[in-house]
């Protein structure tokens, strides 16, 4: 016995099944603009204002900002000027020293963060290891 296969009534959409109609091509979209002219130069940028700042504002943000940038350079040229005395294997000496000063700085903060998370692993060891040997021990006793 053959069983036939059922009729499938649905439409698939996305099968590359030639289509029964012919279809129109698209049509091409032409530009109706000069070509003899140049074109238009891109835009420069231009610090966008979300508000209406007062000029009194942006010239103080002016002078703040010359301020920073001379005191940087200030601080710059004096670390420079301390260390350009300095040959180059002190020089090296003294920024390991500074690495390591730094290294250790920043584990002791990290253990001052991670203490109470610490002791509260610790506890709960503990209390694991009291339970256990508390175990044992009952049933070495004789009942």
């Amino acid at each position: 016995m053959k069983e036939a296969t059922p009729f499938n009534p649905i439409n698939i959409p996305d099968l590359a099944i030639p289509a029964s109609e012919p279809q129109a091509p698209n049509p091409k979209v032409t530009v109706s603009r000069k070509k003899s002219t140049s074109r238009k130069p891109t835009r420069t940028a231009k610090i966008r204002r979300v508000l209406d700042v007062p000029p009194a504002a942006i010239r103080f943000t002016t002078k703040i900002r010359r301020q920073v940038r001379r005191l940087s350079k200030r601080i710059k040229g004096g670390i420079t000027s301390r260390l350009a005395h300095l040959d180059r294997q002190k020089l090296k000496k003294a920024l390991i020293a500074c690495g390591v000063a730094a290294a250790a700085a920043v584990a002791i903060c990290l253990l001052v963060k991670l203490t109470p998370l610490i002791i509260a692993l610790l506890a709960v060891l503990g209390f694991g290891a009291v339970l256990q040997t508390w175990d044992r021990l009952r049933q070495r006793m004789p009942a």
